[in-house]
């Protein structure tokens, strides 16, 4: 159950989800905000008074033409971490009552899962089932194929319900296991059901997990502390999809069928593809070579953090509405929108409208879903403490629809009651609620013989066919993937199609059948497969001819992504095509994933890749691979997931000169010397001390010029959750000390320090920049400019 527990012991480098990382931009000053009555500031915790469920929904600045419903609200549930709908519309909500900070919880077997029903529509649950109450930290959830997917690390796993009677018919099978909990903000969650039928998950940057089948070796175990899983229900596979980001706690797929992932602390939107690596914060990449990773495709900043996401794409809501992100804003207490406009492989993320400020500093929303009717319901944790450092508002938490006015009440949907046939007519409906547990339902379907898979998939190619958009011919495209409607063959034709999309989808269904993904080598890469092939060898032509002529950078994108599936010598003629395109040079995304599907092979293969960058038209390749190559041999990975250090420190001073040149870097502590290409919305890189004792120093022996005044200029910053000590220290002397913390740094978050050195004139002087403990919590120092500046 919550309780309270002090605060300054929990303070660590794992409170990601309440780092205050954004400056509110003039992009968000706008007319709405007479809506949000709250201080515009990030916080850890705040006086909030305690708001019973009705006082919360009149304190919402409801958009005009809405209206906010109660679905559910403690006594009736508390502690809810999760949520998702069965195929009969019903909420199934995750009750954590073994969480007391990000550093504890309890093993006690409390946590539950509760089934909510709405039976007359009007927005407010009426019937409730208890499915159990015996599980320990549960933090992800996901229905289908005859039971329930459960978070609860260390630990994924199913509880079947395979006659749907509401109750478990045994106990929980472990499907994998080695879930870390460092930080148990961060561990696996958020689960959807992908187009493709996988579930996929999010995992935090500051929980360390080794994840594999019960009783894998941890050779066969893939590492991710940072970034987007899945796993599929049948085959049983587990995969790192992308790497990176920080905490993020929501992720959804636009229809059609890209992915996009919500974040805490760093740039809040990111667009994310199959192998990527993107932005990370604080700590360094499991891949040191990765050099240049995927960015932010957000043109504007909210507060952080970010939890939830969904994309309307249901049929209540005003039709602009239709293909917006909704997702939750811890700091600022308000339901938020995005609008993506493509760009190149990407998008730009812009700002659609600031939905639905709650003014309520208690709301702590987290998780949205879009319901059958087209509602948005929002899971709010509830606590004046926003960060989880402690239980202020014990055994509370709720679940809010929102919809438009006037909206007549919809029957009650039981899905699994229907035909074959009824199932698949669901894939042209107005709300994608009804798509996806259909597609789901088809998919379970077919994996257990149930399925009447010749007239389905008759059916679902007559509106493959007749479709005359791409969103509703990728629904085909998606439902006959899953039910094995597609072979080889049918998939080889999809690539020659008019539409970008189905060519994409193909190549990555292609691809489906190798166990290689980008992060986890599960045979010898570097010769060709000597069983069955991944891909044929006509397939192999055809993506290097579509890699060198197809006009669509969405296909380039997902070539990219399947070569890094690929044997590496089955890779070259597809990232030779790639790297011809001029025209990507300034694309998100392309670039990049081809310097991840080539870095690999540069050690081995140095001539030929050297080759392959200075034929292309990437200047990118060309700078990675002759750094790559003055590297050395030793990579960061063997298997992609076992870390190695870099030969020397040449890469950290290399570093550091970005922020302080002509300084050296000595005595780092934990994680080294990261670069943030983007930290509170300035570069920064980022040191810590070697120890409680011994800080890390910036060092620097120069010549004072005589007849000027010289001074030096420092811009600094601190972790959100923790100062550290600034020390100047000149010819074995301290001339400056300084606090840098949340106290002392200006409205952006960064402290400008100036020390006058003009004392030294004509004479040389020896320069430490000291990064000193100051409690032993958080003490990351974040380096902006240091300079030596004479008049």
């Amino acid at each position: 159950m919550k309780r309270y527990v002090p605060l300054r012991d929990q303070f660590n480098v794992s409170l990601a989800i309440c780092l205050a990382t954004f400056l509110l931009t003039p992009s968000l000053v706008s007319s709405e905000d007479n809506r949000n009555v709250l201080p515009q500031k990030q916080h850890r915790r705040s006086d909030a008074p305690f708001l019973k469920p009705d006082q919360a929904v009149a304190k919402m600045a409801i958009p005009e033409g809405f209206d906010v419903s109660v679905f559910a609200s403690e006594p009736d549930i508390a502690e809810p971490i999760a949520f998702c709908f069965d195929d009969r519309g019903r909420i199934w909500v995750a009750e954590n009552f073994n969480y007391q900070t990000r550093r504890q919880h309890t093993d006690d077997p409390v946590s539950r899962i509760q089934i909510l029903e709405d039976t007359d529509g009007d927005g407010v649950f009426d019937k409730k089932k208890t499915f159990t109450d015996t599980l320990t930290f549960t933090s992800g959830i996901a229905c289908g194929f005859g039971g329930v997917f459960v978070g609860s690390p260390p630990n994924l796993t199913f509880i079947p319900d395979a006659d749907g009677d509401d109750k478990p018919d045994g106990p929980p099978q472990k499907l994998l296991d080695g879930w870390g909990m460092d930080d148990r903000h961060e561990t696996l969650n958020s689960f959807i059901w992908g187009p493709d039928g996988w579930l996929y998950g999010c995992h935090g940057v500051f929980t360390h997990s080794n994840v594999g089948k019960p009783g894998d070796d941890p050779s066969k175990r893939q590492f991710i502390d940072a970034g987007i899983w899945r796993y599929h229900p049948t085959r049983k596979t587990f995969e790192i999809f992308a790497r990176g980001l920080s905490n993020p706690w929501g992720f959804d797929f636009d229809d059609h069928g890209q992915g996009f992932a919500t974040c805490c602390v760093i740039p809040h939107l990111f667009h994310v593809v199959q192998g990527g690596v993107y932005h990370k914060q604080s700590r360094p990449h499991v891949n040191p070579y990765i050099y240049d990773d995927i960015k932010t495709i957000r043109d504007h900043t909210h507060l952080s953090a970010h939890g939830g996401a969904r994309f309307y794409l249901a049929d209540a809501f005003p039709e602009q509405y239709r293909g917006r992100l909704f997702m939750c804003n811890i700091h600022e207490h308000a339901v938020l929108t995005d609008v993506m406009h493509r760009n190149g492989s990407s998008f730009i993320g812009k700002h659609g409208d600031d939905f639905m400020p709650t003014n309520d500093m208690a709301w702590v929303g987290f998780s949205v879903e879009i319901g059958p009717e087209g509602g948005v319901y929002l899971l709010d944790w509830h606590d004046a403490d926003v960060c989880g450092n402690a239980i202020e508002f014990p055994n509370t938490g709720r679940v809010y629809r929102v919809m438009p006015k006037g909206a007549k009440p919809t029957a009650t949907p039981n899905l699994g009651a229907m035909t074959d046939l009824q199932l698949v007519e669901l894939q042209s409906h107005s709300n994608d609620w009804y798509v996806r547990q259909a597609r789901t339902l088809l998919q379970s379907r077919s994996a257990t013989g149930k399925l009447d898979s010749a007239t389905v998939h008759q059916r679902l190619n007559e509106m493959f066919v007749a479709a005359d958009q791409s969103a509703s011919r990728l629904r085909a495209m998606w439902a006959l993937h899953v039910t094995g409607g597609l072979d080889a063959n049918g998939l080889a034709k999809f690539l020659s199609h008019d539409d970008e999309y189905v060519r994409a989808w193909a190549i990555q269904f292609l691809s489906e059948k190798s166990d290689v993904n980008a992060f986890q080598s599960a045979h010898d890469l570097t010769k060709p497969d000597t069983g069955e092939a991944i891909v044929s060898a006509a397939m192999l032509a055809k993506f290097g001819e579509l890699a060198s002529s197809d006009p669509s950078p969405v296909v380039r994108l997902y070539l990219a992504s399947a070569t890094q599936r690929l044997p590496y010598a089955q890779r070259w003629p597809i990232l030779q095509g790639l790297a011809s395109h001029a025209e990507d040079i300034a694309d998100n995304n392309l670039p990049r994933m081809v310097w991840f599907a080539l870095e690999p092979m540069v050690p081995q293969f140095p001539a030929k890749s050297l080759e392959l960058a200075l034929q292309g038209k990437l200047p990118q390749l060309q700078q990675h691979v002759a750094r790559r190559l003055a590297s050395g041999d030793a990579s960061v990975v063997d298997d992609l997931n076992v870390k190695r250090k870099p030969k020397a420190d040449s890469r950290a001073q290399w570093i550091m000169q970005k922020a302080a040149p002509g300084f050296t870097v000595h005595d780092v502590g934990e994680n080294g010397v990261v670069d943030h290409p983007v930290f509170r919305n300035a570069k920064a890189v980022q040191t810590h001390p070697k120890d409680r004792e011994n800080a890390s120093r910036l060092t620097r022996e120069l010549r004072i010029p005589e007849g000027k005044s010289t001074k030096l200029k420092i811009r600094v910053s601190h972790h959100p959750h923790g100062d550290w000590l600034l020390k100047v220290v000149a010819n074995d002397e301290v001339i400056k000390e300084q606090l840098v913390g949340s106290k002392t740094v200006g409205k952006d978050e960064w402290l400008d320090v100036t020390v006058d050195l003009t004392k030294y004139a004509g004479s040389v002087v020896r320069l430490s920049l000291e990064n000193h403990a100051n409690g032993w919590a958080a003490e990351w120092a974040y380096w902006n400019r240091v300079a030596i500046v004479s008049d």
